[in-house]
């Protein structure tokens, strides 16, 4: 069904095998992918648009120009996508408890971006917006973050992070205590 559409309306998607599927330039609203992958996917200007994503996997795909707006990834795989190269007008995405794997992020508005209960691994967000992002008990794991801006962003109960205070904006910005004590890694420091 998927191959022959170009448009879907709330549609439900179950335990599709996406594998290497070209999907350029079809249009999904309000549909849901539940249990699907979607490896080596070529997603070319594909736009979704208030989807949701349950336990699937997202990982290879081409996302050259597609447009993510009100799409959330709830505990899902997330593997090699460079969210860079996405159309940049209405981004908003959410991550929620899914694991994001060699995912790169550069110039692009993620304000109040929910990532909480993720864990984000050999990724990089560089000279994003992030305000009021939520990276609350988010396990890291060699990511990155340059001339981003954290403003008001929750980074509590957070651990592996690398953020350089003096090339990040971090005003008002949360951590906890053992979080907080990462930031002095950049500088060398270590307090017992």
């Amino acid at each position: 069904m998927i191959h022959h559409h170009d448009d879907f309306l709330e549609e439900t998607f179950s335990h599709e095998d996406l594998t290497e599927v070209d999907l350029s330039g079809k249009i999904f609203e309000a549909c849901h992918f539940e249990h699907c992958t979607l490896k080596n996917t070529v997603l070319k200007e594909t736009i979704f648009e208030n989807c949701t994503f349950i336990s699937s996997s997202l990982m290879m795909a081409d996302v050259t120009r597609a447009t993510f707006d009100d799409v959330r990834f709830e505990a899902c795989k997330v593997a090699g996508i460079n969210f860079s190269t996405i159309n940049d007008f209405c981004v908003s995405m959410g991550f929620n408890r899914s694991k994001l794997i060699s995912c790169t992020f550069t110039h692009i508005d993620l304000r109040n971006t929910p990532f909480a209960n993720a864990c984000i691994e050999e990724s990089t967000f560089r000279e994003c917006n992030l305000k009021n992002s939520d990276f609350s008990n988010v396990s890291f794991r060699t990511t990155q973050f340059s001339a981003c801006d954290l403003s008001s962003a929750d980074f509590r109960g957070t651990s592996g992070f690398s953020i350089n205070p003096c090339s990040n904006i971090l005003k008002g910005t949360r951590f906890d205590h053992a979080s907080a004590l990462q930031l002095l890694a950049p500088f060398g420091i270590t307090i017992r």
